[in-house]
């Protein structure tokens, strides 16, 4: 694969530096082709504000440079991760005239916040959380301490807001942790563009061998990071722990100042250190102790602690209560609380027992979790599915460059054709097919593959909703559950016997792999009917292992409980996760929720929940295999059914008639 990766380094490196930098290492080391777009922040002391401004919305020598860099390398897919201020949006739309899907690294909260941490004067702010406009931010001058750069940021944000930029120009975002996906989409990034990718360690330093023998601070000495509350901590709790200070920032002198004036001679600031230095630091450590005040997006720091088996005291804030585990890879203190830190460090430093059993959970954790191997991995099928996603949005690079629109993409490793009805990817294929596909995925462990079992209604549906026409295109396998899209396929010369019906494929699935030990979830259905649904395959599948049943509310769940029920099924570990809703509400939920479960396999079959837990009656094979089973459909639910059938119906055949007949296009 080529990757383009742009980045403008920080004007004091930090984590996401040291990202950017090894992420394009392990994909060159893995043999992929990796052109590099980057400058520096540092160039900002030789512009006047003007230009600078002007710059931050829209940088013309950025578009230009990036242009060229494109038209010569012709890369698959643009990473980006800072572009702030220098490099600018400006580059997204460079991509898109070039038909070059691009991905963006969220690691920090820019989009929502000009001062990128949802902090202020001491504590969480999220005043900007849902404004379009920053305009509390440039009130209280909170990028720099300057409302005229302040309102710089906003402009940009506010600008590229109302352009749709963040929506249209972006196919895939990655979020650093469940907690700063949840932000992004309260903030208004669409849920279904954002995956979940930690940052990693690579290389693996290898655990530590003893107990270490300080406790070790190691990051940006500025307020947010709180390390003022440190200092309190010690000097509350009269604690003899001796504390290592690993770092840089404008706080370094007041804290030295305080250092000296607490009489506080345990304490030692090393400065800041080069990377491997600072492994072995971390190596030496007893605990890592983040005092952090803001929401950390995901502090390297964690990661490289764990890698080491390190434990880490962190805040029970934000993504550190989510990414620390409290009593398996550290403790969690009260946020801002320098009593309660005292008290957490004082019983660490009394109980080494506990804290070796901690340092090796953390080990464990970045094993299972932060490997670069790991990261790899995931960062391919986002790459992969920001691919597909652009190979089939408004301009693909095939007519950028030559005006013909490109062929639909195969999406199933060349095993299997496609065709395209109304601008909605269609895979030929069968239930077997269909089966060896889900059993391969199963096999190999890796990723998470999402299946739309789609008919007339899907694509009729597509046509008024664009966003869930790139929900169906961005699908792993698109199956043809109606005989119109079987005829459809006939016409454009494809051999499809007949159509791949939802029950039928869940049925046969579990009756050929009951004996194989796959782990199954059922999700959807109204209250009960899941649960009717496993004891149904239970006894029609004998030896079939349904490890979780979930009926979800009718109504749209919060953040809250979407994160619980995430957290169950990812519990349950199962790996295939079968979706019982309506359409286009299963198909959004799985794109949504397929980069964060980690499931081989997830698949929606809409109405076979009913069907086969015998709530509904489903139509007579011969009225099925002939493209009547609208009607029997039609006859059962007639308040529900007859728009879509009669209105929604009539409307296909139209516009089904227009596009084969020539006489219109579908993107």
């Amino acid at each position: 694969m080529k990757i383009l990766v742009a980045h403008s380094a920080y004007q004091q490196p930090g984590g996401e530096d040291i990202v950017c930098r090894n992420e394009a290492q392990l994909l060159r080391q893995a043999g992929h082709e990796v052109r590099e777009y980057l400058d520096d922040n540092r160039r900002i002391k030789e512009l006047n504000n003007v230009v600078l401004l002007a710059g931050t919305i829209w940088s013309n020598s950025s578009h230009k440079k990036l242009r060229s860099i494109l038209d010569q390398s012709r890369p698959d897919v643009a990473h980006f991760h800072n572009t702030f201020p220098l490099i600018s949006p400006s580059v997204y739309y460079a991509c898109h005239d070039s038909g070059i899907p691009v991905v963006q690294t969220l690691h920090n909260y820019r989009l929502l916040c000009p001062a990128a941490s949802l902090y202020r004067d001491g504590h969480v702010c999220e005043e900007c959380l849902h404004k379009s406009v920053k305009l509390p931010a440039v009130l209280h001058a909170c990028y720099r301490d300057s409302r005229l750069a302040t309102a710089a940021v906003s402009a940009m944000l506010a600008v590229h807001h109302s352009l749709g930029t963040w929506d249209r120009r972006v196919a895939h975002y990655i979020a650093l942790s469940e907690f700063s996906r949840r932000k992004f989409v309260e903030g208004g990034l669409p849920a279904a563009k954002i995956a979940v990718k930690p940052n990693f360690v690579s290389p693996d330093p290898g655990a530590r061998r003893r107990a270490g023998d300080y406790a070790l601070y190691a990051g940006r000495l500025s307020a947010e990071k709180g390390p003022k509350l440190l200092l309190r901590a010690w000097k509350k709790g009269n604690l003899p722990v001796p504390l290592r200070i690993v770092g840089e920032g404008p706080l370094r002198a007041e804290l030295e100042r305080e250092k000296k004036a607490l009489r506080f001679d345990n304490a030692i600031f090393d400065g800041r250190l080069e990377r491997p230095l600072v492994m072995e630091i971390i190596k030496g450590a007893r605990f890592l102790v983040l005092p952090s005040e803001c929401y950390e997006n995901f502090p390297l720091i964690i990661a490289e602690a764990y890698a080491c088996g390190v434990p880490v005291i962190a805040p029970n804030l934000g993504a550190m209560a989510e990414i620390v585990r409290d009593g398996e890879t550290g403790l969690h203190f009260e946020a801002g609380n320098a009593e309660d830190l005292a008290n957490k460090v004082e019983w660490t430093w009394t109980h080494p027992a506990e804290m070796e059993d901690m340092g090796r959970g953390a080990r464990e954790e970045f094993e299972a979790k932060y490997t670069a191997e790991q990261n790899l991995s995931m960062l391919l099928q986002i790459y992969e599915r920001a691919i597909r996603g652009g190979a089939r949005g408004i301009t693909t690079r095939t007519e950028a460059t030559t005006g013909q629109p490109e062929r639909a993409a195969d999406n199933s490793n060349g095993a299997n054709p496609a065709f395209q009805v109304l601008g909605v990817r269609v895979d030929v294929v069968q239930i077997h097919d269909v089966i060896g596909r889900m059993q391969g995925w199963i096999r190999q462990g890796q990723g998470a593959h999402f299946i739309a079992v789609t008919g007339m209604h899907g694509v009729t549906e597509a046509q008024r909703d664009k966003q869930f026409k790139s929900v169906l295109n961005d699908a792993d396998f698109v199956v043809p559950d109606g005989m119109p899209l079987v005829w459809c396929g006939r016409f454009r010369g494809h051999r499809l016997r007949r159509r791949v019906y939802g029950p039928e494929l869940m049925l046969t699935f579990c009756q050929e792999t009951a004996t194989k030990g796959i782990r199954h979830f059922l999700y959807g259905g109204d209250a009960g009917v899941p649960e009717q649904l496993a004891a149904s395959l239970e006894r029609s599948c004998p030896g079939i292992r349904i490890v979780g049943t979930f009926s979800p509310p009718f109504r749209q769940m919060t953040l809250e409980e979407d994160a619980q029920i995430v957290e169950i099924i990812q519990r349950a570990a199962p790996e295939v996760l079968w979706v019982g809703l309506s359409t286009p509400k299963q198909e959004k939920w799985m794109r949504e929720h397929r980069d964060r479960l980690h499931v081989p396999v997830l698949i929606g079959v809409g109405a076979a929940f009913d069907i086969l837990a015998a709530r509904k009656k489903q139509a007579p094979a011969w009225m099925r295999e002939h493209g009547l089973e609208w009607f029997f459909r039609l006859l059962q639910e007639p308040q529900r059914l007859w728009k879509r059938y009669l209105v929604h119906g009539s409307q296909f055949i139209f516009l089904v008639a227009l596009e084969l007949l020539g006489v219109r296009r579908f993107d």
